[in-house]
């Protein structure tokens, strides 16, 4: 469904970023248009990916500079994202958890389960101290390639942006 008509005049007098004619703009994208430059969005986006496209890394880098630089602006943009979608991350954390479950073995004795618990209880205590460390799973539980098990011998205590940077990738 097409968004309503609106001239360029009336999205400037309403203090609107974006205006819609219902007309195709010259590459054929009946779309929006931006009022500071009557440049079609669709045309606009993919100028942008292009650009990006040509030398990502230093896209990356650039982006991740400025999330350094703003912290504040970067917490303010993920508390709206997770008040538009406020079950999302509980369900990755109930996801993640059913996950973990299901990858531990029945057959762990009660000294494996009490190192499990250690573990974790060592990077709690690294976290009380300001320190940021994550529990990692060096096989990830849902691999692409492979899948590991929650197992102790499967653990290991990492700071949290090398946990971050590793995602779910299996290293070995």
């Amino acid at each position: 469904m097409a968004p309503a008509v609106v001239s360029r005049s009336e999205a400037l007098a309403t203090g609107q970023p974006r205006y819609f004619t219902g007309l195709a703009c010259k590459n054929g994208h009946v779309g929006e248009r931006y009022v500071a430059s009557k440049t079609c969005c669709v045309c606009a986006n993919s100028a942008a990916n292009k650009v990006k496209a040509k030398d990502r890394a230093k896209y990356t880098a650039s982006s991740i500079a400025w999330g350094r630089a703003n912290p504040q602006k970067v917490a303010q943009y993920q508390r709206i994202q997770n008040a538009k979608r406020p079950g999302k991350r509980n369900l990755w954390t109930m996801n993640y958890r059913s996950a973990k479950d299901e990858r531990m073995p029945s057959w762990l004795n009660d000294a494996e389960q009490f190192e499990l618990e250690c573990v974790y209880t060592y990077c709690a205590a690294l976290r009380r101290v300001g320190l940021d460390y994550h529990v990692d799973h060096m096989v990830p539980l849902r691999g692409q390639r492979v899948s590991g098990l929650h197992v102790p011998w499967n653990l290991q205590v990492i700071p949290g942006r090398e946990n971050t940077r590793k995602g779910n990738a299996f290293n070995g």
